[in-house]
C-alpha cells in the first residue's frame, strides 16, 4: 500500500521539516523576503535524488539511490534502504541547501543556506505531532533510536507537491540538500536530496 507523505526518506525529510524551537519548520526559511508563499495548485514537486554523498560509500550509514517510480500519470512513488553498518545510539544532524541551475553540472550550484540545523536527531524521530511522523511509520523496523546494526527498509511512499509551497523558482531552479549527521566530530552520514518544482501542466489544472 502506497503512503501519502510531505516528502520522502527517513534522515532526509525528518532533517529538513524539523521545528525550530518547537515552532517553525525549517523549509520557511525558504521563503523570498518580501513574495507571497508559493501556490501548491499550480506546481509539482520532483525529487530526481535520494542517495550517498559522493565519495562517502563507507560511512557507518549507507543510503544506495533510492527508487522513483510512476504511481499513475500525475504521481510516483519514493522506496529504498537505509543500511546501518553499526549501532548508532544517537546522533546530531546538520543542513545546508545549494540553488543550482542544472543538476547534470553541481559544481556550480550556488549555497543558499548553510548549517540551518545542528540539534540532536533522536529527538526529532520522538517528537510527537510532526508533519513528517506518517511517512515514518512506512519504515520497517520502526525508525527509532538507538539504531541497531541492520537494514531499514521503506515501502513505497507516494510524493506529495505540498512542499514547493516554501521552494522560491519553478521551472529552472533546482536545489541540493546535503544532510549530515556527526557523533562528535565523527561523520556518520551524509545524504543528498535533489530537488525540481516545475509548473503543473495546463491539463493537470483543471478541476
Amino acid at each position: 500500500m502506497v503512503r501519502r507523505t510531505c516528502l520522502v526518506v527517513l534522515l532526509f525529510v525528518t532533517t529538513i521539516l524539523t521545528p525550530l524551537d518547537g515552532a517553525q519548520d525549517i523549509f520557511s526559511i525558504l521563503k523570498p523576503v518580501g513574495s507571497p508563499v508559493g501556490s501548491v495548485g499550480r506546481k509539482k514537486l520532483f525529487v530526481t535524488r535520494v542517495g550517498q554523498c559522493a565519495g562517502k560509500k563507507n560511512l557507518p550509514v549507507y543510503v544506495p539511490d533510492m527508487r522513483i517510480a510512476a504511481h499513475n500519470r500525475t504521481s510516483y512513488v519514493v522506496s529504498g534502504e537505509v543500511y546501518f553498518r553499526e549501532n548508532i545510539p544517537s546522533y546530531r544532524l546538520s543542513v545546508a541547501i545549494k540553488q543550482c541551475d542544472d543538476m547534470r553540472a553541481t559544481v556550480n550550484c550556488r549555497p543558499f543556506l548553510s548549517n540551518i540545523v545542528n540539534t540532536d536527531g533522536c529527538a526529532l524521530l520522538q517528537a510527537s505531532g510532526t508533519m513528517y511522523g506518517e511517512y515514518l511509520q512506512n519504515f520497517r523496523p520502526p525508525l527509532k533510536c538507538p539504531f541497531w546494526n541492520g537494514t531499514y527498509v521503506m515501502g513505497p511512499t507516494l510524493v506529495d507537491d505540498g512542499l514547493v509551497k516554501y521552494l522560491p523558482g519553478s521551472g529552472s531552479t533546482y536545489w541540493e540538500v546535503r544532510m549530515t549527521g556527526r557523533i562528535r566530530e565523527r561523520l556518520m552520514y551524509c545524504v543528498v536530496m535533489q530537488l525540481n518544482v516545475r509548473p503543473k501542466k495546463s491539463s493537470s489544472n483543471r478541476n
